[in-house]
């Protein structure tokens, strides 16, 4: 797992499993910066991992990554998710198409950004 192109495959296998939280475990810097859309960014992998566990109290997802493109160059990665979002409260099914841009540095995650529009009822 040298590669820009492994790592980012393992980390794609975990997170296409349900394995979120270990994905950022493993593959995010300890200063990762995360941001949605044009949020704050959070900052730091521990508070990243306590903000997606909150997130997945809530909801569950169920990914799909229609295209990628990697940049071993630059070490940029571009993402395209199809993504199944169901609410824990009430059952309540949506849908999400989601675009993440990964700048990785020394084999990890420093920077994440996701662009994303409200999620639809299916």
């Amino acid at each position: 797992m040298n590669t820009l192109k492994d790592k980012v495959e393992a980390f794609n296998q975990l997170i296409t499993n349900d394995k979120t939280v270990p994905a950022m475990e493993l593959f995010y810097n300890d200063e990762v910066e995360l941001q949605e859309n044009e949020a704050n960014t959070t900052t730091g992998k521990q508070n990243c991992i306590a903000r997606e566990k909150f997130l997945l109290g809530k909801f569950d997802l169920a990914l799909v990554i229609t295209k990628q493109a990697i940049d071993e160059i630059n070490q940029v990665v571009f993402s395209e998710y199809e993504m199944t979002i169901t609410d824990k409260g009430n059952q309540k099914v949506m849908h999400r198409t989601e675009i993440s841009v990964q700048q990785w540095e020394k084999g990890l995650v420093k920077k994440e950004k996701f662009y994303y529009n409200e999620a639809k009822p299916l």
